[in-house]
């Protein structure tokens, strides 16, 4: 299973070529999903889509998840119906906060995660919104993966606990309650390790040659790389061509000087120029077209580029844990330990490492920053 995530900046251009590149490995005879995480694929093919898989061409197929209706609750809906029916509480209020963003962002991750533990593709192309947003959400799985830990460890039932639920009727109970939110916590930190595998998945960025974007994509790689999630390319889209005319030169002149420096700053992240094509792209063929004006001679299917994420190592009796962050100022960098956990705060974002059995009982912490590398060494109490 392959699976790519597409996002970079609004009206970047982020669903088209998230459509080209799921039209182009279908093209190669692999069964391809492209998942929209709210719309906008649809329009890059062209067709409307349900929530569904529906066949756009051979070995593609296609779907946006959207909010569902009031009368289709969804897993996270009827979990909060359940924990207020246990307590007596009015169920129209759990109504109420499942129409909360976070869960409807949620629902719409459980619903990727359900296509790709399916086995029924062979690729998973994912748009997904605006960076901003999209980074809250990778954010979101790795909370939820430490929360699975923390608020629902694996219990080992009793051998009369099939006896008890049948005398109860098995009506909604605490341990029913307990069991389905573990349930929907486990698909989420699946979803959160299948996302941060880098030999099956991998993030891309659409930007544009616009002063400004740059630093957008630069927070984009600091923080993907905080949460490990392998960013293996990013695209600068809508390139003018050489041939654009004379009163479009000062702004093409603009846009490669532009280019040079993404490519500079994000070296040794690929970065794939995208020329301005003359029309929307809306069809196939035209979809099929742009992916080989993007990709070249590269495989769309292909992991682009590889960086090291972070690891714990052992040094001297100490462990050392390497986490790398470009793009920061050592100003910006702070961490904090905990008795099992130690926190990086990175700007506005942080995010919590579990840390190992063997470092749990280490007291000693002390961190270095090169500019590109934090190192947090954990040694016993000198």
């Amino acid at each position: 299973m392959r699976i790519i995530v597409f996002t970079g900046r609004g009206g970047a251009g982020v669903s088209t070529l998230a459509a080209a590149t799921a039209a182009a490995i279908a093209g190669g005879g692999r069964r391809t999903l492209a998942f929209g995480l709210g719309p906008g694929i649809g329009d890059a093919f062209g067709c409307a889509l349900g929530e569904r898989p529906e066949p756009v061409a051979a070995d593609l197929w296609a779907l946006e998840s959207t909010p569902g209706r009031h009368d289709a609750p969804g897993p996270f809906r009827t979990w909060l119906r359940d924990v207020f029916a246990w307590r007596n509480m009015d169920e129209t209020v759990a109504d109420d906060m499942a129409a909360f963003p976070g869960f409807a962002d949620l629902a719409r991750l459980l619903t990727l995660e359900e296509h790709i533990e399916s086995g029924d593709f062979d690729a998973i192309v994912v748009d997904c919104p605006a960076v901003r947003h999209t980074l809250d959400l990778l954010a979101a799985l790795d909370a939820a993966a430490r929360a699975l830990k923390r608020m629902f460890p694996e219990r080992q039932p009793t051998v009369l606990e099939p006896f008890l639920k049948a005398i109860s009727g098995y009506a909604a109970s605490g341990e029913d309650v307990y069991t389905a939110g573990r349930d929907l916590l486990l698909r989420l930190s699946h979803l959160r390790r299948t996302l941060g595998d880098p030999e099956a998945s991998s993030v891309r960025l659409v930007l544009t040659a616009e002063e400004g974007a740059l630093m957008d994509v630069q927070r984009a790689v600091t923080e993907l790389s905080l949460f490990s999630y392998p960013l293996d390319a990013a695209f600068c889209n809508r390139l003018l061509p050489e041939d654009a005319g004379p009163w479009a030169m000062p702004r093409r002149d603009d846009q490669q000087t532009n280019l040079k420096y993404v490519r500079e700053s994000l070296e040794p992240l690929p970065v794939f120029p995208v020329p301005l094509q003359p029309r929307d792209v809306d069809d196939l063929k035209g979809l099929v077209a742009l992916a080989g004006l993007a990709y070249g001679e590269a495989d769309p299917a292909a992991v682009l580029h590889a960086r090291p994420a972070q690891a714990f190592s052992r040094r001297d009796g100490d462990y050392v844990l390497s986490l790398a962050l470009p793009f920061v100022e050592r100003d910006e960098l702070a961490i904090e330990r905990l008795d099992d956990a130690l926190i990086v705060y990175v700007g506005e974002r942080s995010r919590t490492f579990d840390l190992p059995d063997e470092v749990r009982g280490l007291n000693g912490v002390s961190s270095a920053f090169d500019g590109d590398t934090l190192k947090v060494t954990f040694s016993h109490q000198r």
